[in-house]
């Protein structure tokens, strides 16, 4: 059996990590629910296969086309921008190789690429255990400040149907 390098303090936030991130996926999903016109199964059915670039694409399309570019616009906008960018983290944390850090208190990040310019390099960073935790805190926060948003969205009467009403 394969060992890991790294220990379970440092684990357990990359463990945060790919939990709290699809507590973010499924915010996503609900903001569109309340923005399609059917019962809420409906819009998880549309968002269940939808890759996540995708996701943020259509909750921007149907806020625009139900309510234009008013300040929830711009506030949409600004969560979606916020949600790519944890993506990229959230992908380059998922998709990279993990090995013993340079302290105790760190990991290091191997990703491995292979250009046709370039041909194969290999870049190496070292992560703490704080730098782990505070993705996970960002990834949570957001997820928590679409969901709030959602729910001003509904009650102003934006939101058509409440997701979290009858999920399932």
């Amino acid at each position: 059996m394969i060992q890991h390098t790294v220990g379970p303090k440092l684990l357990v936030h990359i463990g945060d990590i790919t939990v709290s991130f699809a507590i973010l996926e499924n915010a996503i999903q609900a903001l569109i629910g309340s923005m399609i016109a059917e019962h809420p199964r409906i819009g998880q059915i549309i968002t269940a296969e939808l890759a996540f670039k995708n996701l943020r694409a259509l909750a921007i399309s149907l806020y625009k086309e139900r309510h234009g570019e008013d300040a929830d616009f711009t506030a949409l906008r600004g969560f979606m921008t916020r949600a790519s960018q944890l993506e990229e983290v959230r992908n380059q944390i998922t998709h990279s190789i993990w090995a013993v850090g340079n302290s105790p208190d760190t990991i290091t990040r191997i990703k491995k690429t292979a250009k046709e310019k370039h041909g194969i390099r290999f870049q190496f960073t070292q992560v703490s255990e704080s730098d782990l935790a505070n993705v996970a805190k960002e990834i949570k926060t957001l997820a928590a400040e679409i969901v709030q948003f959602n729910f001003k969205l509904i009650e102003s009467g934006k939101g058509i149907n409440n997701p979290f009403a009858k999920m399932w």
